[in-house]
C-alpha cells in the first residue's frame, strides 16, 4: 500500500521569524519518496511557508483521509494566541497579535490525525518557540494525539537577531538521504 508524506515548513516572514524553516524542504525533497514514508512507493506534498491556515487544514485533511501510512514532517515556530493561550504553528503572515487568525491551531492537527489507525501516522518535528510558549510547553506538553508517534524536538528562541536553523529536520533528512530510515 502506498505511503503519504506530507512535507510542512511554516515560518513567519519578517523581524518575528526565529526559524528558517524553509531551509530544510531542499534536503528533504532530495530523498527518494519511498524513504521519507517508509514504504515502497509515496505521494509527496510539500507545503513550504503557506499563507493560510485553512489551506494547509485542507492538505492535512487529505493526507489524514489516505489510506497507508502517514509521515508529516514539520519545521517550523510555535506561538501562542492571546486569547485562548493556545498554541499555533505560524504560517508566513503571523505576527504576535495576529497569531489567532493567521496560524495554524496545533490542536487541529491533533483532530485530524485522531481517527487514525493505530501506529499508521509518525509526526516527525523540528519546532522553535518564542519565550512565552516556551514558558507554556513546560507547563503543557505538546499534544500529538496518543495513537501517533512522535519523533523530534521543540527548542527555544534563538539569541536575539538570529534566526535559527532547523538543525533536528536537516539531521534527519541527511540520514534519510543515505538510504536509512531510523
Amino acid at each position: 500500500m502506498p505511503g503519504t508524506v506530507l512535507l510542512l515548513a511554516a515560518s513567519p516572514v519578517g523581524k518575528g521569524c526565529l526559524v528558517d524553516a524553509a531551509s530544510v524542504l531542499p534536503v528533504l525533497a532530495a530523498v527518494p519518496p519511498a524513504v521519507l514514508s517508509g514504504t515502497d512507493t509515496a505521494n509527496v506534498v510539500e507545503l513550504a511557508d503557506p499563507l493560510e491556515p485553512q489551506a494547509v487544514l485542507t492538505r492535512l485533511r487529505a493526507a489524514a483521509a489516505a489510506p497507508g501510512p502517514l509521515t508529516v514532517y514539520v519545521a517550523g515556530q510555535l506561538q501562542l494566541d492571546r486569547r485562548q493561550r493556545l498554541p499555533h504553528l505560524a504560517l508566513a503572515r503571523t505576527t504576535p497579535a495576529t497569531v489567532r487568525y493567521t496560524a495554524l491551531p496545533w490542536h487541529w492537527i491533533k483532530e485530524e490525525l485522531r481517527l487514525r489507525p493505530s501506529g499508521a501516522t509518525t509526526l516527525l518535528l523540528d519546532l522553535h518557540a518564542d519565550q512565552e510558549t516556551w514558558q507554556w510547553l513546560r507547563a503543557n506538553p505538546l499534544d500529538c494525539g496518543r495513537n501517533n508517534a512522535v519523533l523530534g524536538r521543540v527548542a527555544p528562541r534563538p539569541a536575539r537577531r538570529t534566526v535559527a536553523a532547523p538543525a533536528y529536520m536537516r539531521a534527519v533528512a541527511t540520514i534519510l538521504r543515505s538510504g536509512h530510515r531510523p
